[in-house]
């Protein structure tokens, strides 16, 4: 148990918690394994049945919670933390053993440090040397094991902390409780910025929480008169400082850290080996690039604290409210939960997350969702009082930290307050931060792949160790001379420089997209959208425009009437009307267009969302704030509408009295509004009224049923079809009695929105980017698979997905229909067509039910609720299919978009999210690579952050990707490679008790290997279209590795060729180690005229190495790690060519320069050939060194046509196995043309019978839905019939549309145009009639009977 003397050593704040990085021991791979039966249901049916198959079982796919096998230990010594989250951890106790902490400690003097660093880069090693397992409850420490997504282990070692009281008087919360309690035994830990609290009752620890953990909003409110003084006290001593402290540690610590991990001490290793070895050039030039790099590292590591600290307001001043109603000026560090916080008028930077119990707060939350429209927050309603906060339901009442405040809205004494619920790292703004600080590993498996290779050349060194000292203890050399020669293949097989070069690809790929305006907080994620298969779009404000344009609205009888006045009980619709002005300033439908909305006057301009901009701009009101003009209204400080100069010449005054927000989980909001009118004799009566504006499906859910259309359903699909933005408006009347300021202030959501009348629709056009449309053929092009993720209208999502090209046109759209039908889930499939559907004169009968699909693709679309029900009970039999044959997800949450990321990533796609909304957070985060559209340079949202506000960022994001990986799997095969061709060329010599020179090493590894490796990566991305496929992912497959092996096999052949071939020439002499100068052979002459014999003498103690041998293996073995870079210097169709990577090819060329010139003719400069102990053959045989050019020349070719040919077309192909398993997914599908299973819509009274007649089974159903392209005209814009009698309505038809007329506005339709550009539409439409008669063109539109068009399906 650590004895700490102080408060602060023995209760230490959880936010100077040092460690940032993870234990090098983390990359391992967890392996799963399944045995026994697996359920699986039919994908026809949902009768769930046991299979042994696994390939059909698409269950396998989905993994429930991942764990590490149930045998690791005893459960009394392990306990599992925040259980189902994505922050669950298995906690493990342990004790101190005094004897094994002892020998330990013996054990690393006694190696001199030794065994100490493997103890200290993986601590858990650590824990198990020095100390036993044990229960919990007697742990001194406890090691944490992280296992992200099941697949990526990291390690924690954390001291556990003890303090003791005499008294109970330490606060501690009650585990799963709102309440706290008091203790005199206090026990915790501290692991990535969070506290986990000893629970003696429940024998765990769980993890501390804010003042929002299972509260009621009565025990919110009552927190309303603050804490007392000793209250406030308790709580600061368990929940520390009010800080988000970003570690900064000093240099001399840093130096420490980064010299003892284990790239830096290899180095160390290496470079004092080379000294004592005499090697001292190379030795010099690593050791200042190491301290360069060193340098680097540590400028780079307090850079990135100092800026992100930085980043952070450490304090402010502000107002805190105590139990006594006193008012103090406090330090903002100084706030613990439960604290009541005065929010001021001028607005302030909140410095800690709070909800708001009076008054309402403009909140500016660009920094946490790049978003910089502001956000309207509320005061936390009362009731119900047993309601539980939830910060996701009540995020209009909550400020979050980080966030500003641009001003409040209250009454006149009024003071806007809140209550604080969350401090330091529990805060959000602490959240996001914490993941800056620990990031999610990215790249394990390259990581992984990377350091089994390093094992595998590990275990080459070992295997030429042990051959090498063998040799040399039979020839019985000194001790001396074995161990260097071993430890140098060591350093020679293992390259120090490894790690280094491998970062070059990530580094300038990033320094790429900067200029492109795509910035990366995470360099590491830039490897793994190099892979991706898969890309999600937000639909609004990524493909299409974010700002929309009005195109009119379409109202009901009702919408037309005067506010004064009840209306009408007719619910027919009326004619579309597009300029808003010209309806009445009075009627219903446009009071609620001006005032349902969410809009502010902050610094004299209307602010909000761009939608309720345009829709209010569209009305001609005019927003105000008190003060401006005398009114009759209540005075409030919330802006007030009026409206423009009525024909009565009166104006319409509204103001809000409450409002409900939207929220994408409810799809709607709502407002209670007090509207007057001033008339020349005065103000009338005030009259309160509900509106409220949402997606038509909830509006009609709403809304008294008598009062919607009963072709509501038709209309709303016939506009959604056509690509429109639809939003419903309804309304209802406060009766006097309830329209009391006080009684409007309790009024709950669900009272205010209850049985509303119907008012009419909406409707905005949405376009498309300019850059959307190439983007996604780009991407189709590249088989990388296109999902559109909306919380819009499924067929207005399906329009714009047809016209954007996610979907080509040709092909078939079928839509998921799920739903609970008497408690027993069901699923419908509906074929969307892309065109009208010709009317057939065949009625359909029960045997023509059963319908084959055409062979060729077609797409799924499932909407918000479907999708849901799918999860919950179709997960084993549909949901994979649909998850891979998705194009379209609408009326999604935010939470189901990062479910629907999260199941892709389970099928096996590697995910690219890209998004410009706070709905699209979770997803940003949950995907392999996020891209948010913002106008900061960094989101700390997703990994990459775009300014440029179009998805042209996708293909630039994985062009530069995919460089980047290629390169890194390029010069990771080429430093692999450099090492075993050296440590084949040092084998050859060795067995001849030679070597390479110093000067021979030092311009291979220094001249030739560091300055190709530095410019190997300058290759940029191919400008050209996206390959078909990604680059492999993974070194440990069958392309990279014959790759590998290939290019070592002709490099060894080629060594081994010119060797035999060196010995065949007439006068070769053997190299003698006792006889270095060739007394009494017959090149003792030429060795002496060489000048070698002067300069180094002939005693065999100097470790001569001057031979025929050594100049044959040294000359082919430079030219080969040239010939290696220009083969794994791949280009086309990931990079450009070599040829224009400008710095490679001059190294190129200078390199060979030089080389030629040492294998042809290195007498011509004696020094240098003095310098680097070349024996070259007599100069009369230059057939010799022609020979060996030729074979470098072979070389070359042989090298080439392996790694083009072989290797990057024959091999790769049988590489692409299809075993991803949305592949085996897709497979299935393609050989399954029944499914999904089809059949005609029936009439009602069929479909009755036929669900009568099939128990205990779900109905799968096909009809036909109307999807038309917005390029598409279409005819009879959705008027309604006046008639209505279907037949009669069907006759009038026929008769107003002989064959060789044009339709005419007349009888029930008009003609309309559509104010889209270069787009008209005339309003008759296509329909069947009740006749058998196939001439008729113009046809009723009271419901669109599916049941006519049989041939529609075929």
């Amino acid at each position: 148990m650590p004895v700490i003397s102080s408060r602060e050593k023995y209760f230490p704040d959880v936010s100077k918690e040092k460690e940032l990085g993870e234990s090098p021991s983390s990359h391992r791979l967890l392996c799963q394994a399944e045995n026994g039966k697996t359920a699986m249901a039919d994908i026809n049916s949902n009768k769930t049945v046991m299979e042994k198959k696994v390939i059909h079982s698409p269950l396998s796919f989905f993994s429930h919670k991942i764990g590490v096998g149930g045998t690791l230990g005893l459960q009394e010594y392990m306990v599992i933390v925040n259980s189902g989250q994505e922050d669950e951890l298995e906690v493990w106790g342990y004790r101190v053993h005094a004897v094994k902490y002892l020998v330990t400690l013996a054990g690393i003097v006694l190696s001199f440090g030794l065994l100490g660093l493997p103890l200290y880069w993986w601590k858990h090693w650590w824990l198990k040397f020095t100390r036993v397992q044990c229960i919990l409850e007697q742990a001194t420490s406890v090691l944490v094991v992280d296992h992200y997504k099941g697949i990526h282990t990291t390690y924690h070692v954390k001291d556990v902390y003890r303090f003791n009281h005499a008294q109970e008087d330490m606060l501690i919360p009650s585990n799963g409780k709102a309440d706290y309690q008091l203790v005199s035994n206090f026990r915790y830990f501290n692991c990535k910025k969070n506290r986990y609290i000893w629970d003696n009752n429940e024998g765990t620890f769980y993890k501390l929480e804010g003042l929002d953990r299972n509260i009621s909003l009565e025990e919110l409110h009552s927190y309303k008169e603050g804490l007392s003084e000793d209250s406030s006290k308790m709580r600061s001593f368990l929940y520390g400082k009010n800080e988000i402290v970003v570690p900064l540690e000093s240099l001399w610590m840093l130096f420490i850290t980064n010299i003892l991990s284990p790239f830096y001490v290899f180095q160390l290793f290496s470079i004092s080996f080379w000294y004592a070895d005499d090697y001292w050039q190379y030795s010099t030039a690593i050791l200042f690039t190491s301290c360069i790099s060193l340098a680097s590292a540590l400028y780079q590591t307090r850079s990135n604290q100092q800026n992100l600290r930085d980043t952070i307001v450490s304090s402010e001043s502000i107002t805190r409210l105590g139990a006594d109603g006193s008012r103090h000026q406090v330090i903002s560090s100084d706030l613990v939960p439960g604290d009541i916080i005065m929010v001021p008028d001028h607005g302030c930077q909140l410095l800690c997350d709070a909800v708001l119990l009076e008054g309402q707060a403009i909140m500016d939350e660009s920094m946490l969702t790049g978003e910089s429209v502001p956000v309207t927050k509320t005061s936390l309603p009362k009731h119900p009082a047993s309601t539980v906060y939830n910060s996701k339901e009540h995020e209009k009442h909550t400020l979050k930290c980080g966030t500003k405040v641009i001003q409040t809205r209250k009454y006149r004494d009024q003071v806007v307050t809140a209550v604080v619920i969350r401090t330091g790292y529990l805060t959000t703004k602490g959240d996001l931060v914490r993941s800056i600080l620990y990031p999610p590993p990215v790249d394990f498996q390259f990581e992984k792949d990377s350091h089994k290779f390093i094992a595998g050349m590990a275990c080459i060194a070992t295997v030429g160790m042990i051959y090498s000292m063998a040799r040399m203890v039979l020839a019985e050399e000194s001790f001396h001379d074995v161990v260097f020669e071993v430890f140098d293949l060591i350093t020679i097989v293992v390259p120090p420089a490894l790690p280094a070069a491998m970062t070059i690809g990530i580094v300038l790929a990033n320094q790429r997209l900067i200029p492109k305006n795509i910035f990366c907080i995470s360099p590491r994620t830039i490897n793994v959208a190099g892979s991706v298969d898969c890309t999600c779009f937000d639909k609004t404000g990524t493909i299409t425009e974010d700002g929309m344009d009005m195109w009119g609205v379409l109202p009901v009888q009702r919408g037309m009437a005067s506010f004064h006045e009840e209306g009408k009980d007719d619910v027919e619709w009326k004619e579309p009307v597009q300029e808003i002005t010209c309806l009445d300033s009075d009627s219903l439908l446009v009071v609620g267009m001006a005032t349902c909305h969410e809009l502010n006057i902050i610094g004299g301009e209307m602010r909000g969302d761009p939608l309720d901009e345009k829709m209010f701009s569209s009305t001609g009101w005019q927003l105000e704030m008190e003060g401006e003009e005398q009114s009759q209204m209540d005075q409030l400080s919330m802006p007030y509408m009026k409206s423009p100069m009525t024909s009565t010449n009166s104006v319409i005054q509204a103001a809000p009295q409450k409002l409900f927000q939207f929220s994408s989980d409810v799809q709607r909001m709502s407002v209670v509004t007090r509207v007057v009118e001033e008339q020349q004799e005065g103000f009338t009566e005030p009259s309160t009224r509900v509106f409220c504006k949402g997606s038509p499906e909830m509006i009609q859910r709403l809304c008294l049923p008598d009062t919607i259309p009963h072709d509501y359903t038709t209309v709303l699909e016939s506009y959604a079809s056509h690509g429109f933005r639809i939003l419903a408006l309804a309304s209802k009347v406060i009766v006097p009695a309830m329209a009391k300021a006080g009684k409007i202030n309790k009024m709950t959501r669900e009272q205010a929105e209850a049985e509303l009348t119907f008012l009419g629709l909406v409707i905005l056009e949405n376009r498309l980017k300019t850059a959307s449309i190439g983007v996604l053929n780009e991407l189709r092009g590249a088989n990388i698979r296109t999902v559109m993720v909306t919380g819009d209208n499924i067929l207005t999502a399906v329009s714009v997905a047809r016209d954007c090209g996610m979907v080509p046109q040709g092909e078939d759209i079928i839509r998921c229909k799920a739903e609970v039908v008497r408690g027993k889930p069901c699923v419908t499939w509906v074929k969307l067509e892309d065109r009208p559907v010709e009317q057939k004169a065949i009625q359909p009968s029960i045997k023509d039910t059963k319908l084959s699909l055409e062979v060729g693709p077609y797409h799924l679309a499932v909407d918000g609720a479907s999708f849901d029900v799918i999860c919950d009970s179709f997960r084993d039999s549909i949901l994979p299919f649909l998850a891979t044959r998705g194009a379209v997800f609408a009326r999604m949450r935010p939470d189901m978009k990062q479910r629907l990321v999260e199941i892709l990533q389970d099928l096996d796609y590697r995910v690219i999210m890209c998004g410009d909304g706070a709905n699209d957070c979770g997803a940003l985060k949950a995907a392999n690579a996020g891209i948010s559209l913002s106008e900061a340079e960094a989101s700390v949202a997703s990994p990459f952050t775009s300014k440029t506000p179009d998805i042209s960022c996708v293909p630039i994001l994985i062009r530069e990707s995919r460089a980047a990986l290629v390169t890194s799997f390029g010069i990771f095969k080429y430093m692999a490679a450099y090492s075993i061709t050296q440590f084949v060329s040092v084998m050859i010599l060795y067995d001849i008790f030679s070597n390479l020179s110093d000067f021979q090493f030092l311009w291979i590894d220094l001249f030739l290997i560091t300055t190709l490796a530095s410019v190997f990566g300058f290759n940029a991305a191919y400008p050209g279209p996206l390959a078909p496929h990604p680059p492999m992912s993974s070194l440990v497959s069958l392309q990279p590795i014959f790759s590998l092996l290939s290019q070592l096999t002709i490099g060894i052949a080629f060594q081994v060729g010119v060797l035999f071939y060196t010995r065949s020439r007439p006068w070769f002499v053997q190299f003698d180690y006792e006889n270095p100068c060739y007394v009494g052979t017959q090149a003792e002459q030429a060795f002496n005229s060489s000048g070698l014999g002067q300069k180094f003498g002939c005693d065999p103690e100097e470790d001569p190495v001057a031979s025929y041998e050594n100049f044959s293996i040294f000359n082919i073995s430079q030219f080969q790690y040239i010939i290696l870079v220009i083969a794994f210097s791949k280009g086309y169709p990931y990079r450009e060519s070599f040829l224009k990577n400008l710095p490679l090819l001059v190294d190129i060329l200078l390199l060979s320069s030089f080389c030629l010139f040492l294998t042809i003719w290195p007498e011509s400069w004696p020094a240098c050939q003095q310098h680097y102990e070349l024996f070259p053959p007599p100069q009369e045989d230059l057939t010799f060194r022609l020979v060996m050019l030729a074979m470098v020349g072979a070389n070359l070719v042989c090298s080439l046509f392996c790694e083009m040919v072989l290797s990057d077309v024959v091999v790769s192909k049988l590489a692409r196995r299809n075993d991803k398993k949305h592949e085996q997914i897709n497979k299935e599908l393609d050989d399954r043309p029944d499914w999904p299973p089809l059949s005609t819509d029936m009439v009602e009274q069929e479909a009755t019978q036929l669900d009568e007649e099939v128990e205990d089974q779900q109905v799968f159903i096909m009809g036909t839905d109307i999807a038309r392209p917005t390029n598409q005209a279409f005819d009879s814009l959705f008027s309604t019939p006046v008639a209505t009698d279907s037949s009669s309505h069907s006759a009038a038809a026929i008769s107003l549309n002989p064959p060789t007329a044009t339709p005419k506005r007349q009888a029930g339709s008009s003609e309309l145009m559509l104010s889209s550009p270069c787009k008209s539409f005339s309003t008759a439409q296509d329909s069947p009639s009740s006749s058998n008669s196939t001439t008729g063109k113009f046809v009723s539109c009271d419901r669109i009977s599916i049941s006519s068009e049989p041939e529609a399906d075929r």
